[in-house]
């Protein structure tokens, strides 16, 4: 079978979703079970003004290349834009971390999100509120340039869209609840500042002073052939370098992925112009017909 043949039965698509199902049931109870762990969003400090910024991340809204879906990009835009103010002013501090989903709650219709590019199961899938992980990669990038400590993070496992050269894969995949993006700061209180200016997201974040380290990233990657796919390995370094006498604090990997880079033929392809109708997983015939209709 080529590699490209991602149909799934409905045996497959039940037990995925019977195990997500426990998953999630269990990350629900922990929020539950431990508030102190999983505290909720805050927009104020008793700690005095976070106006001094640390970094600030801008990525582009809209995708430039040609493999994008226009109703799925449509619909990622409109998600973006719909949960960045979720965000803007939250503040964070060591003992009380920024949790991806703690801060926007479950991104459903009912909500007024809708469908866009999701990657589920070595598929380009529409989902309901698909998209959001431009906003989870540019939260996570930075983090990852102010220093913040990392504690739960999750990369994609699939290269739908081919890597800017020299870039670095500071990506976070998030699916609700327990696929999370958890971050800390790691030397005092800050606040975030996000929001959607034209086609830009903007994720900026301010402390109470400058940093008193400078940060490098580094990266390196292979790629190897096999059994008919080639896959993408990564890693990327953050080093910790003493603002004021250049000495070296600390050097960490932070990320360390294996994906899965899709052949020429499959970029851009998604359920809505895929004709594998006996895949199981594929969203019901009517929704796509509506987003084929968008798309035109």
């Amino acid at each position: 079978m080529d590699i490209s043949d991602r149909r799934k039965s409905i045996l497959q698509v039940v037990d995925h979703r019977l195990r997500r199902a426990g998953l999630q049931a269990a990350r629900l109870a922990s929020w539950w079970m431990k508030p102190q762990q999983w505290p909720r969003p805050q927009r104020s400090s008793a700690l005095g003004p976070l106006e001094v910024l640390r970094h600030e991340t801008v990525v582009a809204v809209r995708r430039e290349d040609d493999f994008a879906d226009a109703a799925l990009e449509a619909g990622k835009q409109h998600n973006v834009r719909l949960a960045a103010p979720r965000f803007d002013g939250i503040v964070v501090a060591p003992g009380r971390p920024l949790s991806f989903w703690r801060t926007l709650g479950r991104a459903s219709a009912a909500r007024g999100f809708t469908w866009g590019m999701e990657l589920r199961g070595g598929c380009i899938t529409p989902s309901v509120a698909g998209g959001l992980c431009l906003l989870s990669n540019a939260l996570f990038a930075a983090a990852v340039h102010a220093g913040w400590r990392v504690l739960e993070h999750h990369s994609h496992s699939l290269e739908a869209v081919p890597p800017a050269p020299g870039s670095l894969p500071l990506d976070a995949t998030v699916a609700w609840p327990d696929v999370d993006l958890v971050l800390e700061p790691s030397d005092g209180p800050a606040r975030l500042a996000v929001r959607v200016d034209g086609d830009s997201l903007r994720v900026a974040i301010y402390a109470a002073r400058p940093a008193s380290e400078r940060i490098e990233l580094s990266g390196e990657e292979t790629v190897v052939e096999g059994g008919g796919r080639r896959v993408r390995r990564s890693r990327v370094f953050r080093r910790r370098v003493n603002v004021a006498d250049d000495a070296d604090v600390r050097s960490e990997e932070i990320v360390r992925i294996e994906r899965r880079i899709l052949s020429a033929h499959e970029l851009g392809r998604s359920c809505i112009s895929c004709r594998e109708i006996e895949c199981a997983d594929r969203p019901a015939e009517p929704v796509l017909v509506a987003l084929r209709r968008k798309a035109r």
